[in-house]
C-alpha cells in the first residue's frame, strides 16, 4: 500500500521521505514511521542516528542545496519536513531565516512537482512570535491557541511563521497536502529518569520566566512528537496555520491559575482546571486524533518544577 491516507495500516510499505531525520525529532519519527512498516529514507548533513532507527536509504546533502534537494525528494508518496536551524542559538540571524525559509519552500516546490500526496513540516510553538519576543510581551488572553496574534521580532520566530506562509501558498498554487505542527519544548522526558529535563525545566524558569509563561509551560515528549507527525502524515488539514501538539498538563507543581496570577496577572483569562496547559490543543484532537501520553509526573512528582522552590541544579532527585 502506498496511498496516504489509507484504510486500516496506511504507511504499510508507503515511501516516506524525512528530511532532518537525523535530529531529535526526526529520529523518533523515522523508527515509528518504520515499525508501522513504511520504506523510510532520509536527508540530512548526517545520517548515522537515522542508519540506527530504521532508515532503508540514507542521503547526505544540505537542506538549501537546490539541486540535492530536487533528487531527493521523488519517489516518494509523502515527505515529513524537520530539517532546519531550531532556535536563535544555532546560528547568525541570516543564516537561521535563510536555512529554514529557503529549505522548507525548496521541499514544498519539489514535492509538488513530483507529484507527492502529503507533506508535513516542522513549524513552533514559537511562530507567534511571543515566546522569543526581547519585549516583555504576553499572549492577548489565556488559554491561547493557533490563532494568537503574531508579535515577531527575531529571526527563527519569523522563519516560522514565513514557512507557514508558504505551506499556504504551495497548497493554493499546487493544490499540495500540507500540515505544520507547532512543536513547543520536545525533549527525552524519560532520558536519566526524567531528571535531565527536570534540570533543563528548572534552569529555563529562572532563565526568562516570560518566556515560559508565554509557552504556557508546555513541552512535549520526542515519542510524542513523532505520534503526532506520523497521525500528520494520514489526516487532512489545512495548510496553516501549524497545529499546537504538547502535553496536556504543565511540568510545573503549582496549579495553571495560580502561576498565571504569578506570572501575567493582567492578561484576561478563562478558568484553567488544574495543571492543565493554559494553551488551547483542540486543533490537535479534532484534526490529527492526537493526544500526548507521556507526562513529567508519571517519572515522578518530585521532577515538576515548584516555582516557590526551584532547586539549585545539582539536588534534583532520582
Amino acid at each position: 500500500m502506498r496511498t496516504i491516507p489509507g484504510a486500516d495500516r496506511p504507511l504499510e510499505r508507503a515511501r516516506v521521505l524525512v528530511t532532518g531525520g537525523d535530529g531529535l525529532i526526526g529520529c523518533a519519527v523515522v523508527r515509528l514511521l518504520c515499525e508501522l512498516g513504511a520504506d523510510v529514507s532520509v536527508y540530512d548533513l548526517a545520517t548515522d542516528r537515522a542508519a540506527g532507527a530504521g532508515a532503508g536509504t540514507l542521503l547526505s546533502g544540505s537542506i538549501t542545496d537546490v539541486e540535492g534537494v530536487r533528487k531527493a525528494v521523488p519517489g516518494h508518496d509523502a515527505v515529513v519536513h524537520l530539517a532546519g536551524l531550531a532556535g536563535l542559538d544555532r546560528g547568525t540571524p541570516e543564516g537561521i531565516y535563510t536555512t529554514n525559509t529557503l529549505g522548507t519552500f525548496l521541499v514544498m516546490e519539489a514535492a509538488a512537482h513530483a507529484g507527492i500526496r502529503k507533506v508535513v513540516y516542522a513549524s513552533s510553538i514559537n511562530a507567534s512570535g511571543l515566546p522569543l519576543n526581547p519585549h516583555p510581551v504576553l499572549p492577548s488572553r489565556y488559554p491561547w491557541d493557533e490563532d494568537q496574534a503574531a508579535d515577531i521580532a527575531d529571526a527563527y520566530s519569523l522563519s516560522k511563521k514565513a514557512n507557514e506562509a508558504a505551506a499556504h501558498a504551495a497548497a493554493r498554487r499546487h493544490g499540495l497536502s500540507l500540515t505544520g505542527l507547532r512543536y513547543p519544548l520536545v525533549r527525552d522526558i524519560a532520558g536519566d529518569g526524567g531528571v535531565a529535563f527536570a534540570r533543563h525545566i528548572r534552569q529555563a524558569l529562572r532563565d526568562d520566566p516570560r518566556r515560559q509563561a508565554c509557552e504556557g509551560w508546555t513541552y512535549l515528549d520526542v515519542r510524542d512528537a513523532a505520534a503526532a507527525t506520523v497521525a500528520a502524515l494520514t489526516h487532512d488539514t489545512p495548510p496553516a496555520p501549524g497545529i499546537l501538539v504538547a502535553a496536556p498538563r504543565t511540568y510545573l507543581r503549582q496549579d495553571t491559575d495560580e502561576a498565571l496570577s504569578r506570572f501575567a496577572p493582567t492578561v484576561p483569562r478563562d478558568p484553567v482546571r488544574d495543571r492543565d496547559v493554559p494553551v488551547t490543543l483542540d486543533r490537535a484532537a479534532a484534526q490529527l486524533g492526537f493526544r500526548a501520553t507521556v507526562a513529567l509526573e508519571d517519572l515522578g512528582t518530585h521532577l515538576l518544577a515548584d516555582l516557590d522552590e526551584l532547586s539549585p541544579l545539582d539536588e534534583v532527585v532520582t
